[in-house]
């Protein structure tokens, strides 16, 4: 059996009293260096102790110290710190690897006791280390194929959307897909039902990474939007489609109450007519040639959640330039990174009170409605999309006034602040959609269109990302009816 080796390492210029003589009685041997040398050389790896001398003023010596411990943790040795004297020897920060004892007494016996059991314990510390090593080489390798399995998981998911979008006479489509993972809860997707039909889709399923990656898939194979039998086809409206995928949702009864936001639209490429229904997802944007702005917003809320499950569809002529623009929640983030919450409250606060105050009035007076929402948006126009803007709804399906169901496809006429106008928005209107008309990326959608408000929102995107910001999956998809 090798004799065991005691490494002493001087910091002070003393060596304690019967330091040499426990040695001798443990039956190691030992080597006395001094504590710059060991700093710049290393510990012996022949020592199966290691002991330090500091003198009685060590405050210079703490980071040196905790340097030295750092490296013991590439090897573990069991370790005693002390004083010429003897003495309490303050405690340091070290890594919980290697046992290190601060402080005894000086004598021989004393001595002797403690380097032989630090001795002893080299056998087990080399064990534990070697299996904290093996340990650790294992937990790399697990994580080294899980991010080789999610990097094939993305790869499959890229393969469900479209790896190019079509153009079919006037319309073009384009798409920004940014997960915030290798795999993303959002998939869109564009393709033809006929000759003259084609569908839009984009789906954002709750939470992120594989689950929702594989929510995914079962969407992509849940929205059908034609009908098939005897030979004969028949293409759902969008309503029906989301409805189908919301029953389908609930009869898959997933484990973790999957929920799904989604708008769905069939497009005649011939009459450039659009049917378009949503749930849960944001508002589409509608940009007309002249670069008016309108929110289209069929009610509906998160498919998934209530059985029997109704939405509404409505039916949008487009023209020649117009360019509509369909987005998943992750939008929000990326572009109004900050909502001022204090306005936001007040607005709210604010709508309740003026509402609750006109209950026997059907509409609010023009005057109410401005000094509400700021002078951009008319009383006389259209009162229910103002209330919608600052957060308050109309009864589901309804206009406001009991007549039934109506898209509310609100010309959003108030300018965002800027050269144009001059004006800032009124304080009182930080609601997400007015915050989003007065952002810089909706005036680049106004003046510019969809693709420079594409490509405005894959560069913030990355830059926000870049710097840490917490963001969601972002999925943008745009239609444009050439001019």
């Amino acid at each position: 059996m090798p004799r065991p080796h005691i490494e002493v390492v001087l910091a002070a210029h003393v060596v304690p009293e019967g330091l040499r003589e426990a040695v001798r009685q443990t039956g190691a041997s030992a080597s006395f260096r001094p504590f710059p040398e060991v700093l710049r050389r290393g510990l012996s790896t022949a020592a199966d102790a290691v002991v330090i001398v500091v003198p009685e003023d060590m405050r210079e010596l703490n980071r040196p110290l905790r340097v030295l411990f750092d490296r013991l943790a590439d090897e573990p040795r069991a370790t005693l710190v002390l004083k010429p004297g003897g003495g309490l020897v303050p405690k340091l920060a070290h890594p919980q690897v290697v046992p290190i004892t601060f402080g005894c007494g000086t004598g021989a016996a004393e001595l002797s006791a403690r380097l032989a059991t630090m001795v002893e314990m080299r056998a087990s510390l080399r064990s534990l280390h070697q299996g904290m090593l093996a340990n650790r080489r294992s937990e790399e390798s697990a994580t080294r194929r899980f991010t080789n399995q999610l990097r094939l998981a993305s790869q499959v998911q890229r393969e469900l959307i479209p790896e190019t979008l079509p153009t079919i006479g006037p319309v073009s489509f384009s798409a920004v897909f940014r997960p915030v993972d290798f795999v993303s809860g959002d998939i869109y997707d564009v393709h033809r039902l006929d000759e003259a039909h084609l569908a839009i889709a984009l789906a954002d399923a709750t939470g992120h990474g594989i689950p929702a990656a594989l929510l995914t898939v079962f969407i992509k194979r849940a929205l059908r939007g034609k009908e098939i039998e005897n030979g004969h086809y028949r293409i759902l409206r969008p309503d029906e489609v989301l409805a189908r995928l919301n029953e389908d949702l609930l009869d898959a009864d997933f484990s973790d109450c999957a929920f799904v936001a989604a708008t769905y639209g069939v497009l005649n490429v011939e009459t450039l007519e659009l049917s378009l229904a949503r749930g849960g997802s944001p508002y589409p944007i509608l940009r007309r040639a002249d670069g008016t702005l309108e929110f289209l917003r069929p009610p509906g809320g998160v498919l998934g959640v209530t059985p029997d499950a109704t939405f509404a569809c409505d039916t949008v002529q487009l023209q020649p330039g117009d360019e509509l623009l369909i987005c998943s929640d992750g939008l929000e983030k990326v572009v109004l990174p900050q909502m001022p919450v204090r306005g936001l409250a007040e607005v709210f606060a604010r709508a309740a009170t003026a509402v609750a105050g006109q209950a026997a009035v059907e509409q609010p007076s023009e005057d109410t409605v401005a000094d509400l929402f700021g002078d951009g948006v008319s009383g006389g126009e259209d009162p229910e999309p103002a209330l919608a803007l600052a957060g308050v709804a109309s009864a589901p399906g309804g206009n406001g006034n009991g007549n039934g169901h109506r898209l509310a496809s609100a010309k959003c006429r108030a300018k965002a602040p800027g050269p144009s106008t001059g004006q800032p928005c009124h304080p009182h209107a930080l609601t997400p959609e007015r915050a989003l008309l007065a952002s810089d990326w909706c005036n680049t959608l106004r003046e510019s269109g969809v693709q420079a408000a594409l490509n405005h929102l894959s560069m913030r995107y990355d830059m926000l990302r870049r710097m840490g910001h917490p963001l969601d999956d972002l999925t943008a998809l745009a239609l444009r009816v050439r001019a």
